[in-house]
């Protein structure tokens, strides 16, 4: 990311909203001590990240200090196509380039293509993977930071650029020898994440669009580079593992252009995971209401959003804390009301090696050296509910005691619809699921208070609901059972924000885990198991008594 991409809005009025703005808890630092970036939002989210140099990892203290706040890393530079391709072509023939492993897309034609470079990221992973650090990978295809002899004839820039034909040849080549040297790496699982297309809404003139032309927001070449990158993590069995996303800066002022492209990328099948959004901001620019609308619209479109390079310039240290504070306030109530986050990654480890020179931007002034920003984005956190661990408060002192006995319809604040045996039936070991209501049996629950909180529920068609097997575990099914007295049927209805509106925890995970509707389904037959507790839209249920 280059200095010019940041906007900054010159406000003369900027002390004027500094008085009447967040005014953060003095004792923000001692409620906050106990907690770092790793322990929160690397929990809740699973990837608490920044951006380092080769450098940076093989510095003992360096490494010591991302471990201590960090399970993610990015690299700065030193995996952009640049850094892998060289300033000038290495070409070798085809049959080198086989030999060592490299993907020839078929009707290849090209005698000479070029070596890529992979040097410092195999030693990258090798750090990482004995480490336990995820890695994303940052990034593929880029207008900038591409050498310009890749676009041309004969990798020279003594000639012209090649046909769209032959660059999507170059762009297979590429992208699938990139990924195929990554995943079979001994290290190679460490990377969870690949920003496939990089500022392509924002690009300046580049070989790509010298050859495919303006292509507005259904590129075609872009829809086939994901395509590209699918079918890398598909061939090695990772989709469920391994994110492709679209990453861009300025993501609020494009937001429905976004969401066009992607939802153009993923028209025949989905390919593009989501949206990273960059996050080079300022206190004056975009406020924290403007970048919450775009992560909101993102969430609603159903993408999965990771913010990366987050920075912020501003006025003064106090003035960051309060900014990160709201910013990490409004992040986190997306993501408790079901928003699927899934990733925080700040751009510098200290303000004395930040991009941005002559700036603060960053939570730590140097290594180790935290300032009041870094409390402050702790303190949101801690402000939002939640406990180390990405846990919410222990639902011991929420029962279920203004639940009175009797029967109820269950209805799913997400998906609205009602919890239910599958195809109304009776008996053991039948699945349990979400439907559209019609008050047949199989959706009708008599509850029975049990003491200390706890409940069960049978069915209209007589058994019980029921964790199979006891087990505790995320992603355990939800069935229906004989009545047994076992934990497996007791459960307890934890208070929400909400009036009549409850998440339902399980005894069997001492309260830990509750009915989820798995992978937050909408539509009729959409599954409900246990899983961890987050107060998820796709976990909270409406009792209804009928």
């Amino acid at each position: 990311m280059s200095k010019n991409r940041v906007y900054r809005a010159v406000c003369s009025i900027l002390l004027c909203v500094l008085m009447v703005g967040t005014v953060l808890v003095p004792s923000a630092k001692t409620k906050a001590a106990s907690n770092n970036l790793l322990n929160t939002y690397g929990a809740l989210l699973g990837k608490s990240g920044n951006c380092v140099t080769l450098n940076q990892l093989q510095n003992a203290n360096t490494l010591a200090h991302i471990k201590s706040q960090y399970n993610s890393i990015t690299l700065e530079n030193e995996m952009k196509p640049d850094a892998l391709l060289g300033r000038t072509p290495s070409l070798f023939t085809q049959d080198a380039a086989r030999k060592l492993g490299y993907y020839l897309p078929g009707g290849f034609t090209e005698t000479y293509v070029p070596k890529i470079n992979f040097d410092t990221v195999d030693k990258v992973l090798k750090i990482c993977y004995e480490n336990g650090i995820g890695v994303r990978a940052h990034t593929l295809i880029w207008h900038s930071q591409t050498p310009d002899w890749f676009f041309r004839v004969g990798y020279s820039t003594k000639y012209g650029y090649v046909s769209q034909d032959q660059m999507n040849k170059r762009m297979e080549y590429y992208i699938k020898t990139v990924m195929n040297h990554v995943y079979t790496s001994k290290y190679g699982s460490c990377v969870y994440a690949w920003d496939v297309v990089n500022e392509y809404l924002h690009a300046t003139p580049s070989g790509w669009e010298y050859i495919y032309g303006k292509c507005g927001n259904k590129p075609a070449f872009v829809k086939r580079a994901f395509q590209y990158a699918h079918d890398c993590i598909s061939y090695f069995k990772l989709t469920d593992k391994v994110s492709l996303f679209y990453n861009d800066f300025n993501t609020y002022m494009v937001v429905n252009d976004i969401i066009t492209m992607i939802n153009y990328i993923n028209s025949n099948g989905k390919i593009c995971n989501g949206v990273g959004m960059q996050s080079h901001l300022s206190t004056t620019y975009p406020s924290v209401s403007y970048y919450t609308q775009a992560l909101q619209a993102f969430v609603n479109a159903g993408f999965e959003v990771q913010i990366t390079e987050l920075d912020a310039t501003n006025k003064s240290d106090t003035d960051l804390a309060n900014y990160l504070y709201d910013l990490m306030k409004n992040v986190l109530r997306i993501k408790k009301a079901g928003g699927k986050i899934t990733g925080l990654t700040f751009w510098g480890l200290a303000d004395d090696v930040t991009w941005i020179r002559g700036e603060k931007p960053l939570l730590f002034s140097r290594l180790s050296v935290p300032k009041s920003a870094y409390y402050s984005v702790l303190q949101a956190y801690t402000d939002s509910g939640y406990l180390q661990g990405g846990r919410l408060p222990s639902s011991s002192n929420n029962n279920s005691s203004t639940l009175r006995d009797g029967w109820y319809y269950i209805k799913n604040i997400n998906a609205q619809k009602y919890l239910q045996v599958k195809n109304n039936m009776g008996g053991n070991s039948v699945n349990v699921e979400i439907g559209t209501g019609t008050g047949v049996r199989g959706q009708k629950w008599y509850l029975t208070n049990t003491g200390n909180g706890y409940f069960t529920l049978k069915n209209g068609n007589g058994c019980m609901l029921d964790v199979q097997y006891g087990a505790n575990n995320d992603g355990t099914n939800i069935q229906t059972y004989s009545a047994n007295n076992a934990d497996a049927q007791k459960f307890k209805a934890v208070r929400t924000d909400a009036n009549n509106v409850y998440g339902i925890v399980t005894k069997v995970s001492a309260d830990k885990k509750a009915l989820d509707v798995y992978n937050f389904g909408t539509y009729d037959g959409a599954n409900v198991c246990q899983w961890t507790y987050y107060a998820n839209s796709c976990q909270k249920w409406i009792f209804e008594a009928c």
